[in-house]
């Protein structure tokens, strides 16, 4: 309801507490924090946040990393845990230039897990080749959905990690072998899920699954976030894991921001700073 900061994540220094030996000991902290449901967001110069979901952020993590602490890397191994959870053996992703794109790269590479890159454009897959990645294609291509066959029967890529949404999620499953899911974690084409063959469902056991950050880490518990944190922070600092950041910003030039994060969001995200005048 209007009046209402927006903002789902971000970081900061404790400033004061409500009490209790928790808020004691962040106080003076540098933390990351995110948005919650009952409260205004993080875009602003204070913010109120629970102490039980403050990180505090190491000394070899800036802060404008510990802005991006929480979405993105763990979005990124929740989805990871789920393709060595479930044996997967190759893994297909769509929006492979995104932030959380490039952080599954590097788990892909960690777990030694082949991956199929999707990308919009073609002058971008020299881009990531240029990375490393050997498995990359264009969405565009007129002969990408028999490419995409042709790869994920060879490599058994057998889970598909989708932000795109629209025709790409029943492409992608019907271009993957029996007893393959797909994970759907966005909607970049803002339409429903389309084409998804109903006979594949049934006769050839696929499927299609939501995947939500919040709902991960509830069923994750305490003590699985807290390692998870601990291993985004540790990928941080070694230079393994990292959100590009395109500019950051004041307060007077949010709308602008937004604006250019929505025209080109391959370029990095816009930090909003309350320092910046």
């Amino acid at each position: 309801m209007l009046p209402a900061v927006p903002g789902w994540e971000g970081a900061g220094t404790v400033v004061e507490n409500g009490g209790g030996a928790l808020g004691w000991w962040l106080k003076g902290r540098r933390v990351a924090c995110g948005g919650q449901s009952e409260r205004d967001g993080t875009w602003a110069e204070y913010y109120i946040a629970d102490a039980r979901t403050c990180i505090p952020l190491k000394r070899g993590v800036s802060s404008e990393q510990g802005s991006a602490l929480i979405i993105n890397p763990l979005t990124a191994i929740g989805m990871m845990e789920k393709a060595l959870q479930g044996g997967h053996k190759a893994i297909i992703q769509t929006a492979a230039l995104s932030q959380v794109g490039r952080m599954v790269q590097v788990l892909a590479k960690m777990h030694h897990l082949p991956l199929i890159n999707i990308v919009r454009k073609p002058e971008q897959i020299a881009e990531l080749k240029e990375a490393g990645e050997k498995w990359v294609l264009s969405s565009t291509d007129e002969q990408f959905f028999s490419k995409l066959k042709e790869m994920a029967r060879s490599l058994k890529a057998t889970i598909a990690f989708d932000a795109v949404a629209g025709e790409m999620t029943g492409q992608i499953l019907s271009a993957m072998p029996p007893q393959s899911r797909i994970l759907v974690y966005g909607s970049l084409s803002e339409k429903h899920c389309e084409k998804i063959a109903p006979l594949g469902l049934i006769f050839e056991m696929k499927k299609v699954e939501g995947f939500w950050l919040t709902d991960w880490i509830q069923k994750s518990g305490i003590l699985k976030t807290v390692r998870s944190f601990r291993t985004v922070q540790n990928l941080i600092e070694k230079g393994e894991f990292k959100t590009k950041i395109q500019s950051a910003v004041g307060f007077e030039e949010w709308k602008e921001a937004l604006l250019a994060y929505h025209h080109d969001m391959t370029a990095g995200k816009v930090i909003l700073n309350p320092a910046i005048s």
